[in-house]
């Protein structure tokens, strides 16, 4: 899986939940996490496979985003009901890993 694909992964679901499309999402995802760097840690080539079992979770907008060690991706709703700067995302760089 090339970072792309993971990054268009995670723009689709945020959007199927907004029930928009995936090209008026702002911020882009990139600017809220790096990708790169989330599908290194979940690489599933053998010869750079790493020992990572766990979970990566970060927040996008009002969105809990959660990439599991497979490269599975789920989105849950409102992270926060109380919000009153109206953060885009892209501010809050909160990034969650959990061990498998």
């Amino acid at each position: 899986m090339e970072s792309t694909d993971l990054a268009v992964k995670i723009a689709q679901r945020i959007a199927a939940h907004e029930d928009s499309d995936v090209a008026t999402l702002n911020p882009p995802i990139h600017e809220v996490i790096d990708v790169d760097a989330l599908e290194a840690l979940i690489d599933s080539r053998p010869h750079e496979r790493t020992e990572f079992t766990g979970t990566v979770s970060f927040d996008y907008r009002e969105y809990s985003v959660t990439v599991d060690h497979t490269g599975a991706v789920s989105v849950t709703g409102a992270v926060s009901a109380a919000d009153p700067a109206g953060s885009n995302g892209a501010s809050d760089r909160r990034v969650i890993y959990k061990s498998g």
